[in-house]
């Protein structure tokens, strides 16, 4: 209570010390001025608030996050970096910081990825034009042909506007795809002038940002209409002509990936644990192989020392028969035979000399008549 009652005096001393214009009083001493200060520090430490009220509920991350390595353009890159995180105990919280640089590149990767321009700061993918080019508008001039260096000085690239010079790079890249010189409706001409307003705008905004810091939304919204309808128009190029669209990408440089449906809701939670699936079926699909090829070895190996040891057997076995029949033939059970036994050989020379003996003639035969 007493120090309630000591900040409503001090705050009440503080007010009359200033008057309704809000000018400070000159009879203000040093010592009301120490007073004051000390009175406004218990005025701030009764209406403190926590750190934690300021920043809200959930963590912040940059959605609109400049994106800087080459390599994020392709469209796999953090589902090929989630399965390369470490699984430990960290794991869960390595993928939450993964989804928030997936989700926050987003944006810049949609309008830079597919023309290949992160960390392109001078050309944009647009085509190099000589200066002393005359411009699109003035080459049918005949009389320019034999004027003066000075006089096409004026007509050239090099004095061109903006408008001028990006009519120009829409003719380079036209020119580079169109199929004919009449050609003005096919779908790889229109591809064409779109990419190069696509470049030519992306120029136009990074110029923008080096002098202010504010964004030029109407611009960039302009580029993702721009982008969907070159998307649109690629996709219907690839299903009529597979030759063309390869030929277009080529010429104008385009990565063109064909855009999967998600297998999972968009959210944090949600591609946590499809990417957690993933890796747990990769990491069970590794183990399996590395039994696999463990066990194919085993198995080599068992029948490799089997049959040394199968080998080792007979030999001791043929040995020991050899030892037994030498033993019988020293006791007179068995002898060696020499030659080799022909028994329908024997059996008829048997015959031939019973007959012989009996009937002095040899026996009669099937084969005699």
């Amino acid at each position: 209570m007493k120090n309630r009652a000591a900040r409503r005096a001090n705050l009440k001393r503080y007010s009359i010390l200033y008057h309704r214009d809000g000018t400070q009083s000159n009879l203000l001493s040093k010592k009301s001025k120490t007073e004051t200060n000390k009175s406004m520090i218990n005025l701030r430490r009764l209406v403190h608030t926590s750190s934690q009220l300021d920043r809200g509920r959930t963590a912040f991350y940059n959605i609109h996050q400049k994106v800087t390595d080459p390599a994020k353009q392709d469209p796999d890159f953090f589902e090929k970096k989630a399965r390369e995180l470490p699984l430990d105990q960290n794991y869960i919280d390595a993928l939450s910081k993964l989804y928030y640089e997936k989700i926050g590149s987003e944006r810049d990767l949609g309008l830079k990825a597919a023309d290949n321009l992160i960390l392109e700061k001078t050309e944009f993918g647009l085509p190099r034009i000589e200066k002393s080019k005359i411009r699109a508008k003035y080459e049918d001039l005949d009389v320019l042909s034999s004027a003066p260096d000075s006089v096409k000085k004026i007509f050239s690239v090099e004095m061109a506007t903006r408008k001028e010079l990006s009519q120009e790079w829409k003719n380079s890249l036209i020119n580079s795809v169109r199929q004919h010189s009449l050609d003005g409706n096919s779908l790889e001409m229109k591809i064409a002038w779109l990419t190069a307003l696509i470049r030519h705008w992306s120029l136009l905004v990074n110029d923008i940002g080096q002098e202010t810091k504010k964004k030029p939304t109407w611009l960039t919204h302009r580029i993702w209409l721009v982008i969907n309808e070159r998307r649109k128009s690629l996709r219907i190029l690839r299903e009529r002509n597979e030759t063309a669209f390869e030929k277009t990408i080529a010429a104008l440089k385009i990565s063109y990936h064909v855009p999967k449906q998600p297998a999972h809701v968009k959210t944090r939670k949600a591609w946590a644990e499809a990417q957690l699936k993933l890796r747990v079926e990769n990491e069970k699909e590794k183990r399996l192989e590395q039994l696999h090829e463990e066990y194919d070895k085993q198995v080599e190996e068992h029948k490799r020392e089997t049959q040394e040891k199968k080998r080792t057997l007979n030999n001791e076995l043929n040995k020991l028969a050899e030892e037994m029949h030498r033993i019988d033939v020293i006791e007179g059970k068995s002898f060696k035979t020499a030659g080799k036994y022909e028994p329908s050989l024997i059996s008829s020379l048997t015959e031939s000399v019973v007959h012989s003996n009996l009937f002095y003639h040899p026996p009669p035969t099937m084969t005699e008549k």
